[in-house]
C-alpha cells in the first residue's frame, strides 16, 4: 500500500513539474517530509538526485521509490512522475496537429506567458521550502533581485538565477581575500 502512496505522491509531483528543474522541489518536500524522508534525509535526497544525471523529480522518484519498495517502488514511482507529462505531450501534439489541419495555430505569445507565470509562482515555493533558518541578507537580497527580474523583465529566469549565483560567488570569493 506505500507504494501505491508513493507514486500517487509522484503522479501528483508530474502534474506541476513540466520542466523540472528547481522549480519542482517544494513540491517534492511537500510530498515526501514528513511521510518517508526527515528534513535531512530531504536534504541528501536533493544532493543525490542533483548529482545524478536525470531531471531532479525524476531520479527523487526513483530514490524515495527504491528505499521504501524496492525495485518495484522505484519502477513504479518513476513510471508515476513520468506518465502525465508522457500524455500530455503526446496529447498537445495531437491537438496541434488537428489545429493545424484546420488553419489554425497557437497563441506562442499566451503560451510562453502562461508557462512564465506558473514557473515564477514555482520559482517562490522552492525558494520558501529551501529556506535557511538564519537568512543570509545578501541571499535574500539576489533571490528578491532574480525574481523581481524574472516577473518584471523579458529575462529568462534561468538567467537572474545564474546570474544571482554568479554574484554570491563573486562576493564569497572577494570576501575571503
Amino acid at each position: 500500500m506505500e507504494i501505491l502512496s508513493i507514486a500517487w505522491a509522484f503522479f501528483k509531483v508530474g502534474i506541476v513539474s513540466f520542466g523540472g528543474g528547481w522549480s519542482i522541489v517544494g513540491l517534492i518536500k511537500h510530498e515526501v517530509v514528513p511521510r518517508w524522508l526527515d528534513d535531512e534525509g530531504f536534504r541528501s535526497l536533493v544532493a543525490i538526485a542533483q548529482s545524478t544525471p536525470g531531471p531532479i523529480a525524476l531520479n527523487a522518484a526513483t530514490l524515495v521509490g527504491w528505499e521504501r519498495g524496492g525495485i518495484l517502488g522505484a519502477l513504479l514511482a518513476t513510471g508515476s512522475v513520468l506518465a502525465f507529462p508522457v500524455l500530455a505531450v503526446a496529447s498537445a501534439g495531437f491537438i496541434a496537429s488537428r489545429l493545424a489541419a484546420r488553419g489554425r495555430g497557437l497563441d506562442q505569445g499566451a503560451l510562453d506567458e502562461a508557462l512564465r507565470t506558473a514557473t515564477l509562482a514555482m520559482m517562490l515555493m522552492t525558494l520558501w521550502t529551501l529556506r535557511p533558518a538564519s537568512l543570509d541578507p545578501l541571499v535574500l537580497g539576489l533571490a528578491l533581485a532574480s525574481f523581481a527580474l524574472a516577473a518584471f523583465t523579458k529575462l529568462s529566469p534561468l538567467w537572474a538565477i545564474l546570474g544571482a549565483g554568479a554574484a554570491k560567488a563573486a562576493w564569497d570569493l572577494l570576501a575571503g581575500l
